[in-house]
């Protein structure tokens, strides 16, 4: 296959990567690189520097076994230190170990030697601001082939650019909200509550709302699915994309003391709808469709359908 220029990649990066889904964004983006590089197997893993270790999680023709191996092995690893101390630059294990060394060493049977690993090129970036931490890493696993100084050079502009399109499907991924959701304040968070990319407006609600300062970390835990929950008057909403989970909150409003079914009877009076065809919709009874609707404007103290429809319009049902 004919290799891609360092330009032509960062160009189609940029371009292409708004059509990739936040979840698959990784992937799809270390797949791209061997355009440009040759490398057997790769990850790209991110954490923040308060926990050191890593919150997601990217492995292609590897097993993501290799980031158990690296964190249990990160004391006799002496690539890390170096990493951190020119953090973007890309750094051969050639460079920090003699082959010899390296080769008859704990560090290599134990961590790398299982997985077939060879050669290793990283660079690892932490944002001071955020205190993320991501670690690049290509591996190859044929010795005889070992990293080039040209290829250390790519790596090392690639890396800003990799991350900068990251960033920037994320914030992708804080707008892609339905219309009916424009209330709605978002966050990107990792399973340890990090925020990747946030609307300054849920930084602003929840301290607001929770009487505390502004933090870089969600504030309740973060549930392995899809989940919904209320604290206090915030209402939220929490989506998994891969690695990373999309929250968005916004202050509870009168429709959220209905049921679901008094909510599905509220949208279809809102569509001018009769009662025998909300019922029909809903595979329900008309009577029962107006006894729903009669304890709705109890719940709600009105007494007209177009009270009901103003309420639901500012409620942005």
């Amino acid at each position: 296959m004919k290799k891609m220029s360092s330009d032509q990649f960062i160009s189609r990066l940029y371009r292409e990567s708004p059509r990739v889904s936040l979840e698959d964004f990784p992937v799809w983006a270390l797949s791209f690189l061997r355009q440009v590089i040759n490398f057997d197997g790769a990850i790209w893993g991110t954490g923040h520097v308060s926990t050191k270790a890593f919150h997601t999680q990217t492995a292609i023709d590897i097993s993501s076994d290799i980031f158990d191996q690296l964190k249990a092995n990160v004391a006799i690893n002496p690539i890390f230190e170096t990493l951190f101390s020119t953090q973007g630059g890309a750094v051969d294990m050639g460079d920090v170990l003699p082959d010899e060394e390296f080769y008859d060493s704990a560090l290599y049977h134990n961590c790398f030697k299982p997985f077939g690993i060879e050669r290793i090129l990283s660079s690892l970036h932490v944002d001071e601001r955020s205190g993320i931490f991501t670690l690049l890493t290509l591996y190859r696993y044929n010795r005889e082939e070992g990293f080039s100084a040209k290829e250390k050079s790519i790596q090392n502009r690639l890396l800003y650019h990799l991350l900068s399109a990251a960033s920037h499907r994320q914030l992708l991924a804080l707008n892609e909200q339905e219309r009916d959701l424009s209330d709605h304040c978002c966050a990107i968070c990792d399973c340890e509550g990090i925020y990747h990319s946030v609307d300054s407006s849920f930084l602003d609600t929840l301290e607001s709302h929770l009487q505390t300062p502004t933090q870089q970390k969600f504030p309740f835990p973060i549930a392995a699915q899809d989940n919904q929950f209320t604290e206090g008057e915030l209402q939220f909403n929490q989506t998994r994309m891969g690695d990373l989970y999309r929250i968005s909150l916004r202050i509870k409003n009168q429709l959220d003391e209905l049921t679901t079914r008094e909510k599905q009877i509220v949208a279809g009076v809102c569509k001018g709808g009769t009662f025998k065809q909300i019922a029909r919709k809903l595979e329900i009874s008309p009577s029962t469709v107006s006894n729903h609707l009669h304890r709705i404007y109890m719940k709600l103290g009105i007494h007209t359908r177009s009270e009901l429809v103003s309420i639901a319009n500012s409620c942005k049902i």
